[in-house]
């Protein structure tokens, strides 16, 4: 039987100040200079993949950077293989309240392992806020690619206002805003953006009536359910932006179509 690392993802936005161990220090509100390979990432040589990984400022940089490798390892193991389970109701009463919102994902153990035995390490960046790591996949010589130099975000990208159409590729966008931890909400701007791009890809969709009576009234509402249990396979976080003014993240995912 194959074992699987099971990873649940809850709608609910989670504050982690102060939930950090004392090894790692107060990171700051939002992220300020970054790697060009970290806002978008970089076309990977025929039969390599490339995934990103991240962490905060801790006193010692080994564990930063282990922090970060750790991270790029299950985004790659995401990245090859993801289940998906999503399950929202909503209330339509006017308001379009949510109703038992489920996001749970699961990859394989065995392909992370798979990774860990054969993968290198591409470039990497140590910034005030945190230490940032490109990963290839499987472990390749070096490739003709410039050494990342730090940078600020450039300008809002035209995927945040419009989705991307493509006859080759299907995207996705996830978003969060106002997190204390920069590394948080990457993370889960991250999980947005495969959802959204499930969601993009396959749908159920239907409406229930209800009706509740008692003694002396009768309510009827509406509630509207979408849901789809489906794998990914080469989902790719491609891009991301950070709105500093609104303190709001953005993560594009990409998944060439079936």
């Amino acid at each position: 039987m194959k074992r699987k690392s099971i990873v649940i993802f809850t709608i609910a936005v989670i504050q982690l100040c102060g939930a950090f161990p004392n090894r790692i220090l107060s990171e700051a509100l939002s992220q300020t200079v970054i790697s060009s390979w970290f806002e978008q990432l970089p076309e990977a040589p025929a039969g390599t993949m490339f995934s990103v990984g991240y962490s905060g400022k801790y006193q010692d940089v080994t564990i930063a950077e282990q922090v970060a490798i750790n991270l790029a390892l299950k985004n790659m193991a995401k990245q090859k293989q993801i289940q998906l389970i999503f399950e929202v109701e909503e209330l339509a009463d006017g308001k379009l309240r949510l109703l038992n919102p489920t996001f749970e994902q699961s990859y394989e153990e065995s392909i992370l392992i798979q990774i860990k035995n054969n993968f290198s390490i591409v470039d990497s960046l140590l910034t005030e806020d945190g230490y940032f790591i490109l990963l290839a996949y499987p472990s390749t010589g070096k490739l003709s690619f410039d050494s990342t130099k730090p940078k600020v975000w450039g300008s809002q990208p035209e995927w945040i206002r419009e989705l991307p159409t493509s006859k080759d590729w299907i995207y996705g966008v996830g978003i969060v805003a106002r997190y204390s931890s920069w590394v948080r909400a990457w993370k889960d701007a991250d999980e947005y953006a495969r959802f959204d791009l499930g969601k993009n890809i396959e749908i159920e969709a239907e409406s229930i009536h209800t009706v509740q009576r008692d003694d002396r009234f009768t309510i009827e509402s509406k509630i509207l359910r979408q849901s789809y249990d489906i794998t990914l396979r080469n989902s790719v976080i491609v891009e991301g932006w950070y709105d500093a003014k609104r303190d709001i993240y953005y993560s594009l995912c990409r998944s060439a179509k079936q």
